[in-house]
């Protein structure tokens, strides 16, 4: 576990190192060519590098502990994802293209609402620095009352599709018998013999699956192996 926590230490480390390289070099570019970020005071100069960071960072560090965690299985473990993944692929294409979209967003919601939200402080800093019977200090202020109705905007978006992602499965994704993964792990095991990976197949049962591992870690540790 401690490994998995400094895997994500380093994706977010990466996801600081690309944030600065983007506020540094725009903070240049724009201290060079543009007199209304000069006029900016430091504090909201200082929120605009914070907007950009957060996000890179937060999305960095889920990406990198996510890579780890599937670099990092092996035997059945690996198998049993392998599976799932092929599971995973028949379903996508079964679906319609609203499907995919939905499925889609729903992965990468906070992706998603990252994205969203920096694009739209932007914008709407945007729109707000055009007006030219404002002071800086005005547009500012403006720009900050559309950060906080554009945030719970997104709170709300980030609700919903975490509802839709917790919807009942849809006719492609419904599992009959409910969840077996682990049964599914435990058939691939190479110490189950035939009348046990049949009996494991057919039985619903914990218990008879219980008796059946139990029976092939014992065979397993006759025969040395870990």
């Amino acid at each position: 576990m401690k490994v998995y926590y400094n895997e994500a230490l380093k994706g977010g480390f990466r996801g600081a190192l690309f944030a600065a390289a983007i506020t540094g070099t725009s903070y240049f570019v724009f201290a060079k060519r543009s007199p209304t970020f000069r006029s900016l005071p430091l504090p909201a100069k200082a929120f605009a590098g914070v907007v950009i960071s957060v996000p890179c960072i937060f999305v960095s560090a889920e990406r990198a502990a996510l890579a780890y965690e599937r670099t990092h299985w092996s035997g059945v473990g690996q198998k049993e994802i392998e599976r799932k993944l092929e599971r995973q692929s028949q379903t996508w294409e079964k679906m319609t293209q609203m499907e995919k979209a939905k499925n889609w967003a729903s992965i990468h919601k906070y992706s998603l609402i990252s994205a969203a939200w920096v694009g739209s402080l932007g914008l709407a800093f945007g729109i707000v620095a055009r007006n030219p019977y404002q002071s800086t200090a005005q547009k500012i202020v403006q720009a900050r009352m559309w950060a906080q109705g554009l945030t719970v905007g997104l709170l709300v978006g980030g609700a919903l599709l975490a509802g839709a992602s917790s919807n009942p499965p849809d006719e492609f994704s419904k599992v009959k018998e409910g969840d077996h993964s682990w049964r599914d792990i435990l058939e691939l095991d190479e110490h189950l013999t035939k009348e046990e990976r049949a009996q494991l197949h057919g039985s619903a049962d914990p218990k008879k699956v219980k008796e059946i591992h139990e029976a092939a870690l014992k065979r397993k540790a006759a025969a040395g192996k870990p």
